[in-house]
């Protein structure tokens, strides 16, 4: 049996004496599903166990509900009286959404961080580059991603505005799903340098160009993510056809072809 996508690291286990109920054991299970969906353990459309849930988190029955009723409304869970909860799946349009959503508001906040920008601000963000840069020459793949979300995060806290960094936060984190590629691949696209292009941008104090770049990178993104999900699509069908075609040869030598 595969091992829980929840349960691969202590650093999923709940805390020692930790609350089985409430808006901390809630946050616990909402952490649990979308650090596995960040890091490509979940595929969309997997179901999620709520065993499992209970057990990563350290939740009971009405914390594990509430959370996955947060994830719904952020558009990262499904809820189905029948089928219970899994995974989101995003649609080629709804990709299309996701982006044109996040350059509309990251054009405002790159645009009034460029006004605002001190110096303490541009050596937090040269640093910031320079360590996402570092992670990927040295093959630290989970690391370097990780910091290429935050990158953007970055951008709209020190713009100031809380409200547009916790809705770029919810679409960034539904990006995995539009993409499924395996945590150990390779990934083709990285954004590093176009980072640290936005960042001398906003450190000049051009707003116009810091945010035409970042839309840039940002359709140069969907466009990667688009082409790994349509290959992954296509990868799956092959596989489906040559199941079926062993189950057909199986099948006509008298084998029924299932269990």
């Amino acid at each position: 049996m595969a091992a829980s996508p929840f349960l691969r690291s202590a650093r999923y286990r709940p805390p020692a004496g930790a609350a089985m109920s409430g808006p901390e054991a809630e946050q616990r299970v909402v952490q649990v599903i979308v650090e596995a969906i960040m890091h490509h353990r979940v595929a969309p459309g997997a179901r999620l166990i709520e065993r499992e849930l209970a057990i990563a988190s350290g939740a009971n029955r009405s914390a594990i509900r509430n959370g996955l009723m947060r994830l719904a409304h952020a558009g990262l869970v499904e809820l189905s009286p029948n089928k219970g909860a899994s995974i989101a799946m995003c649609s080629p349009d709804e990709a299309r959404q996701i982006f044109d959503a996040r350059i509309v508001i990251e054009t405002a906040t790159v645009e009034k961080l460029a006004g605002t920008i001190g110096e303490a601000e541009r050596a937090r963000l040269r640093s910031f580059v320079e360590d996402e840069r570092n992670a990927y020459e040295e093959g630290r793949m989970e690391e370097a991603r990780h910091l290429s979300r935050r990158f953007h995060l970055l951008l709209a806290e020190m713009a100031g505005n809380d409200v547009l960094t916790g809705v770029i936060r919810d679409l960034i984190n539904r990006q995995p799903l539009l993409s499924w590629s395996r945590p150990d691949t390779e990934p083709r696209f990285c954004g590093n340098h176009a980072h640290s292009e936005i960042v001398e941008a906003i450190a000049s104090g051009d707003g116009e160009r810091a945010a035409r770049l970042n839309t840039e990178h940002l359709r140069a993104l969907e466009r990667e993510l688009v082409a790994d999900r349509a290959a992954a699509m296509q990868a799956f069908r092959s596989v489906q056809a040559n199941a079926g075609s062993g189950e057909s040869a199986r099948g006509e030598d008298g084998d029924p072809g299932f269990d």
